[in-house]
C-alpha cells in the first residue's frame, strides 16, 4: 500500500515556515542545518514505527511466509529480488528510519541530551536488527555516510555485536544520574512520554531478544554468556502495558492515522488477505491438515479477535471455495484446485479487531463496509508477551535456569492480556476474554506440554508464540528458522491439500482433496530487493540461493 511518509526534513521545514522567518534568496531554503531536538523524536518515532507495521509494505503480504495468512500475491514463497515491497521496505528504513535514528544521536550527543540520543540507538538497533533478520549481510558501518553512494555489506555477526553494545550504551545513558539534568522528551515521545525508566526496560527486552537470537551461533557474540546472565539476574523487562507500540487512532484528516491492514481490508475494494487454514486448524485445534497439530482437539479463546467471518456456517459462498470449514472461508497455501482466484470479498474470513482494528467475530456474520471497525490497533514493535516465551525457550535450550512451564504460562496470560487491551482500546464493547475460557484453554495446552517430549515441549512453547505474534511476521519468521517451531504446511504425502467443506458455493459438508503446486522449499533469507541491488554493487543477489543462504545465526 501507499502512505504519506513525512521526513525530518520536511517536518523542519514546516516548522521553519511557521516561524515567519526571512529567507535569504542565496540560501537553499531545503538544506535544513539545525533541528529541533523534540521534533526529530516524534518523526523518527513515526518512521521506525512505519518500516515494519503490519499490513505496510513488506508486511503487506509477508505474513503468509510465517503461515499466519495466504496471499495470492506472494503464494508458495515467491518474493523475488524485483517485487516491489522489498524495495519499499529497504528504503523506508534507510532513507528514512535509520537516517532519522542517526541524526537523533548526532543532535543529542552533540548538545548532552543523552535521554535522546539513548532513544535513537534503541530505535536503530531495531530496525537494523530485523533488516539483518531478513537479508543478512547489509550496509551498516558505510551507510548514511556522506560520500559513500555505494556502501558495502558487513557481515551480520559484527552488525550484531555493534547493536548489542549500541544497546547495552543506551541503558547505562538512560540510567545515568546526570542525565536528569539534561533535556526530556514528554509528549514528543510517542512511546513511554518520555520515561527512561521504561525505555531501560525496552533496551534490555531488546539486548535479550539480540541474544537469544544468535543463541545458535553465541561464539560468534562477544560475551555472550555474561550478557545473558547479567540480563536475567537483573531482571529488568517491558511486562504488560509496557510494550513498544506504534500509537494508531481513528483520525482521517489531515492524514490518516489508522493501522495500515485496516485501511488495505476494510477501505480498499479488494481483499487481499486470506487466513491461513494451517494458523486457523493449530488455533481451532483441528487436523485436516495438520495431522500432528501439538494443540490438538484445544479451541483458542483468542479467535474471535484474530478473525472476523462475514458468513454463517450455512451460508453460500460468492462462488466455489478452495478452503472451507463452517462459516471459515479461506485458500490454502499453493493450492492448485483453481478455485483460488474466485471473487470471495464480501463472504471470506478476514483479519478480525486485534492484529488491525476491525471487527469482533460476535457471530452476526456482517458484511465488511467501510464503516466497519476503525482501524485503532498499535503496530507490534517489541511485545511484552515475548519475554516469558524467549525465557522459556533459553530455559529448554540449557541457557538458563528457571521453570519453562511457568514461563508459557506466563506467555499465554500476557498474550491474552494484551489482545483484550488492545481490543478494548479499539471498542469499549468487545468483551474481555472469560476467566474460565482463558484457564480452561491455559490447562489444555499445559497438559499437552507435561505430556510432551523435550523436543515437544519447545514446539508447544514455540507455536504458542506464533500465535500470540499473529500478523506480525519478522519475529515469527526469525523463531521458525532458529528453533523449527511451529512446524509448516508442506501438504500431505501425495502433496494435497484438504477441506472439511467440499468445494462448492453451497456450504456442503464434506472432506475433500486438492492439488497443490509443487511447494518451494522454506527461504532462509531474503532476495536483495532489486532496486538496490541495480544502484549499489556490493549489494547482490548473484550466487543468493534463498533456500540455502542464512544469517549467522540461522545455524539449523
Amino acid at each position: 500500500m501507499k502512505r504519506k511518509i513525512y521526513s525530518v526534513i520536511g517536518a523542519a521545514i514546516a516548522a521553519l515556515s511557521l516561524g515567519g522567518c526571512n529567507l535569504d534568496i542565496n540560501q537553499d531554503p531545503y538544506a535544513v542545518t539545525t533541528l529541533d531536538i523534540p521534533q526529530l523524536l516524534t518523526c523518527t518515532e513515526y518512521e521506525v514505527g512505519l518500516t515494519f507495521a503490519e499490513g505496510n509494505y513488506l508486511n503487506a503480504n509477508f505474513s503468509s511466509y510465517v503461515h499466519h495468512t495466504v496471499s495470492r500475491e506472494v503464494d508458495n514463497y515467491s518474493l523475488v529480488a524485483g517485487y516491489s515491497t522489498l524495495g519499499n521496505t529497504w528504503s523506508q528504513a534507510y532513507r528514512y528510519a535509520i537516517k532519522n535514528c542517526d541524526a537523533l544521536i548526532s543532535e543529542g550527543d552533540a548538545d548532552g541530551n543523552v535521554i535522546y540520543s539513548a532513544i535513537g540507538r534503541i530505535l536503530r538497533a531495531h530496525v537494523y536488527m530485523n533488516m539483518v533478520d531478513l537479508w543478512g549481510d547489509i550496509p551498516y558501518s558505510e551507510a548514511n555516510v556522506a560520500g559513500i553512494e555505494t556502501p558495502k555489506c558487513d557481515p551480520s555477526e559484527d552488525i550484531y555485536n555493534d547493536l548489542i553494545a549500541s544497546v547495552e550504551k543506551a541503558a547505562a545513558d538512560l540510567g545515568d544520574a546526570t542525565a536528569a539534568n539534561t533535556v526530556k522528551p514528554a509528549s514528543d515521545d510517542l512511546f513511554y512520554g518520555g520515561d527512561a525508566s521504561k525505555w531501560i526496560k525496552v533496551a534490555n527486552t531488546l539486548e535479550l531478544k539480540l541474544l537469544a537470537q544468535s543463541r545458535l551461533a553465541k561464539d560468534k557474540i562477544t560475551g555472550w554468556q555474561s550478557k545473558l546472565s547479567a540480563l536475567i539476574a537483573e531482571d529488568n523487562f517491558i511486562g504488560d502495558g509496557e510494550d513498544l507500540q506504534f500509537p494508531h487512532s481513528s483520525a482521517t484528516t489531515p492524514m490518516d492515522e489508522r493501522n495500515s491492514g485496516y485501511v488495505d481490508e476494510y477501505q480498499g475494494g479488494q481483499k487481499s488477505v486470506w487466513i491461513s487454514p494451517w494458523f486457523y486448524e493449530c488455533m481451532t485445534g483441528k487436523t485436516y491438515n495438520w495431522t500432528n497439530n501439538p494443540l490438538k482437539g484445544i479451541k483458542d479463546p483468542r479467535v474471535p479477535y484474530y478473525f472476523y467471518n462475514q458468513s454463517t456456517a450455512t451460508s453460500d459462498a460468492s462462488n466455489e471455495t478452495d478452503y472451507r470449514d463452517g462459516a471459515f472461508i479461506s485458500i490454502m497455501f499453493g493450492s492448485n484446485s483453481g478455485y483460488t482466484s474466485m471473487t470471495q470479498e464480501s463472504v471470506m474470513t478476514t483479519l478480525g479487531i486485534y492484529p488491525i482494528g476491525g471487527l469482533y467475530d460476535d457471530g452476526s456474520a456482517q458484511k465488511i463496509k467501510a464503516t466497519s471497525g476503525n482501524g485503532v490497533c498499535p503496530d507490534k514493535m517489541l511485545q511484552a508477551y515475548s519475554v516469558p516465551f524467549i525465557k522459556a525457550e533459553l530455559v529448554l535450550a540449557g541457557e538458563i535456569t528457571g521453570d519453562a512451564k511457568a514461563l508459557l504460562e506466563e506467555g499465554i496470560k500476557a498474550s491474552f492480556t494484551h489482545v483484550v487491551a488492545v481490543s478494548k482500546a479499539s471498542s469499549s464493547s468487545c468483551p474481555a476474554i472469560a476467566a474460565t475460557d482463558a484457564t480452561n484453554y491455559i490447562n489444555a495446552v499445559l497438559a499437552k506440554y507435561d505430556a510432551a517430549s523435550a523436543a515437544g515441549k519447545l514446539e508447544i512453547v514455540m507455536t504458542e508464540k506464533w500465535i500470540a505474534n499473529f500478523y506480525n511476521p519478522v519475529e515469527a519468521y526469525s523463531d521458525i528458522r532458529r528453533t523449527g517451531y511451529p512446524v509448516l504446511f508442506t501438504g500431505d504425502s501425495d502433496n494435497k491439500g484438504w477441506t472439511p467443506y467440499a468445494q462448492t458455493k453451497a456450504a456442503t459438508p464434506g472432506l475433500t482433496s486438492f492439488d497443490l503446486v509443487n511447494l518451494l522449499a522454506f527461504p532462509r533469507i531474503l532476495y536483495y530487493p532489486e532496486s538496490e541491488a541495480t544502484l549499489n554493487a556490493n549489494v547482490t543477489n548473484v550466487g543468493r540461493t534463498v533456500s540455502a543462504s542464512n544469517v549467522f545465526w540461522d545455524a539449523n
